[in-house]
């Protein structure tokens, strides 16, 4: 922890000059209003680093595997998640895409390179971080044609439902510090909250994961897609790394 905390300071002097956030420095008057400094997470144990690689490495096989859903006779490759099952934060999208189910890592498209960049300006990587979805699976407009581009569709309700445990899991197995949730699918999902994202974005809540896990800090923001499509929610996501740095950067 001390060291990502001097991490996290020595960053505070680039983060600003970040390319991403050539557009994001700008004052918001959008901003919300409400609480800023994350509520305090239960204590709780975290499980040690070897035995939390282990459960990943038999988890990402059983996600593999799964055919829970119909996703999973459509898919070119179940994508589990990637990054460290010790991270403090994790980062939690809607579903993998074309560029995704062809690699089997989330994030992988222009998408997750922005996001690796919104990362890297609070000190962040995907070795130090973990990212996952909802889904694990790719949910396709035409799943007779999963080498199609632009064939991605949000995830039906049946399908989350038949999903949403393997994240359950990984969530009480790392045990992070911070949820990040990328757009309005996963805030909805995890908070029980049909609020707009534009709403909830950089509002603190919690999130329960069940089983005797302690409380998360949950943190809702826009997805990297929704940054490369409106340029200007680029201040808003900034103001939420922001935040999000601070809190990590505390005791």
């Amino acid at each position: 922890m001390k060291d990502l905390t001097r991490a996290l300071r020595r960053r505070v002097r680039q983060s600003d000059a970040s390319d991403w956030t050539a557009t994001a420095s700008r004052p918001s008057s959008a901003a919300p209003q409400g609480e800023t400094t994350p509520p305090p997470s239960a204590a709780g144990k975290r499980p040690a680093a070897a035995s939390k690689t282990k459960v990943f490495a038999e988890l990402s096989e059983k996600i593999r595997a799964c055919r829970a859903c119909p996703l999973g006779a459509a898919r070119i490759q179940a994508v589990p998640g990637v990054g460290s099952a010790d991270a403090e934060v994790m980062f939690v999208g809607e579903g993998p895409g074309f560029d995704e189910d062809h690699k089997g890592e989330p994030f992988v498209g222009r998408s997750g390179q922005l996001l690796d960049k919104i990362m890297a300006s609070i000190g962040l990587s995907r070795e130090t971080v973990y990212i996952a979805n909802i889904v694990k699976c790719h949910p396709m407009v035409d799943p007779s044609n999963p080498e199609k581009r632009g064939n991605d569709r949000p995830p039906s309700p049946d399908e989350i439902a038949a999903c949403r445990g393997w994240l359950d899991v990984q969530i009480r197995t790392i045990r992070p510090r911070v949820i990040v949730t990328l757009g309005a699918v996963p805030a909805r999902v995890l908070l029980d909250d049909p609020t707009g994202i534009t709403k909830i974005r950089g509002r603190w809540r919690t999130y329960d994961p069940g089983e005797g896990a302690p409380p998360v800090r949950l943190l809702p923001t826009f997805h990297p897609a929704a940054l490369l499509r409106n340029p200007d929610l680029k201040r808003d996501v900034w103001e939420d790394m922001k935040s999000l740095r601070a809190a990590l950067a505390e005791s």
